[in-house]
């Protein structure tokens, strides 16, 4: 068995690694790198798509879902398998990316920017469908347990990541030992999705992701208090509150705790607004995948009817217009706009008008990549450039790392802990600062399993 890994190696964007037993090439995951370019229109594979014989998705956030249209256009065409919400999900980032980069050339072309003669998108929304033709569903382990064969002695279980919905780690059987793929794992308790699964399987072998494998979230319930008082404190100014959120995940997370905590009364009936178009159609397929649902949904929210992700005061926009009325508006409200890292989308026009007011609040609820704008609002930057113009940061920066989907240090060891069989390890998906420190945190607690950091090329015999 041969395992090399293609990206999210030293990084935390861009997970592609491939499984190699001789007769099969296994792609897991297959995603764009994010943070580096605004544009991103050249990145290219780092390997043959022809001698790719599946590829499995862990989940459909960009970062491991980007590239498969370039994978099917470089020649890959075997099938894609991932859960059901998962294609569901898939279809609508793959759409919304390929409608950016036509608008990102578009705008290159007409500004002119250096080089833009050549600069052509990855791909358009018309490559779209062919990739859709190409995937097929798989269940997860607590809908219909058993394996599902997807090559000849290729066989693969799906067990609930609770990252996203649909989110999955995959445990493959090539026919001499298990391997077991993370993706990126989600954390207990939190909204909506069902806790992590336990692999039941003997798996010698754990590719893992450790986005924040040095660092320990709070305990949700403080985390719920520190939340209270950043909107409390912002509405008494009289501010907005502009959260950069994913429109997949991370905006269905927020609106249910907002929801539930209004209900409660512990905060303020202000307008809430999500102003992301696709956000609104995401939010649409959780509706029909709530199979997926954690129990505790239906115990927050119990009545007949009742949609915990909606309520009489959120509303989402749809139009460019509505979109840019909110510059407009008078605070107090809160407006959830992606993208979550602020690397485009419609929240870059909200941060433009309101990072100069020192009555607003900016608040990240999740990582920021290196080389986002994101990443310069977190780590202190007095001023920014957008659209041109160098724009003061005089609104609050608040940073909430502790509502991540991504499980933390703890969380990551415990969950490989709990892999029966367990002898190795592969870090991924993770800054080299943050894959080290899990490293020797793993190396202290196991002595006995062998933990690697792998580098971006690099490939594994055992």
């Amino acid at each position: 068995m041969k395992l090399t890994f293609f990206g999210a190696a030293g990084e935390v964007t861009g997970s592609k690694h491939v499984l190699d037993d001789g007769q099969h090439k296994v792609l897991l995951d297959c995603g764009l790198e994010q943070g580096r370019d605004p544009t991103p229109h050249q990145e290219k594979l780092a390997f043959e798509a022809k001698t790719i014989s599946a590829v499995i998705i862990s989940h459909a956030h960009l970062d491991h879902v980007g590239l498969l249209p370039v994978l099917l256009k470089s020649g890959f065409t075997g099938t894609i398998y991932s859960t059901d919400a998962t294609r569901d999900l898939a279809e609508l980032i793959l759409l919304d990316a390929a409608h950016l980069q036509e608008q990102d050339v578009y705008y290159a072309q007409k500004k002119k920017w250096p080089g833009y003669e050549k600069i052509q998108p990855l791909y358009t929304t018309e490559d779209i469908p062919v990739v859709m033709q190409q995937w097929k569903t798989l269940p997860y382990q607590f809908i219909q347990p058993g394996w599902n064969e997807i090559l000849p002695n290729v066989k693969v279980k799906l067990y609930d990541a609770g990252h996203i919905l649909g989110s999955a780690v995959s445990v493959i059987d090539m026919g001499r030992q298990l391997v077991a793929y993370s993706g990126d794992l989600g954390r207990n308790d939190a909204p909506i999705l069902r806790d992590p699964d336990k692999i039941t399987d003997t798996v010698p072998t754990l590719i893992l992701e450790s986005t924040y494998g040095t660092r320990l979230h709070h305990p949700v319930d403080s985390v719920t208090e520190m939340l209270i008082n950043v909107i409390e404190t912002t509405v008494q100014r009289g501010g907005k509150i502009i959260v950069p959120a994913f429109s997949l995940g991370r905006t269905q997370e927020f609106i249910y705790l907002l929801h539930r905590l209004t209900d409660q009364n512990r905060l303020p009936r202000i307008p809430i607004i999500v102003d992301s178009p696709l956000a609104s159609r995401v939010t649409a397929v959780f509706a029909h995948h709530q199979r997926d649902y954690d129990t505790m949904v239906k115990q927050d929210f119990s009545r007949p009817g009742e949609d915990p992700l909606a309520f009489s005061n959120l509303r989402y926009t749809h139009t460019v217009e509505e979109s840019k009325a909110l510059n407009s508006q008078p605070g107090p409200m809160i407006i959830i706009s992606a993208s979550g890292m602020a690397s485009g989308g419609r929240v870059m026009h909200h941060l433009a008008n309101n990072l100069s007011d020192s009555r607003n609040t900016v608040l990240f609820t999740g990582y920021q990549a290196t080389g986002t704008l994101g990443r310069s609002l977190v780590t202190d930057a007095k001023q920014v450039h957008l659209y041109g113009k160098t724009i003061p940061v005089r609104a609050q920066i608040a940073i909430l790392n502790d509502l991540s989907a991504h499980a933390d240090a703890n969380e990551l060891e415990h969950y490989a802990a709990s892999v029966p069989g367990l002898r190795r390890v592969f870090l991924v998906h993770g800054e080299p600062d943050r894959a080290t420190g899990l490293q020797e945190r793993l190396k202290q607690a196991h002595p006995t399993w062998e933990v690697t950091v792998p580098s971006a090329g690099q490939g594994f015999e055992f």
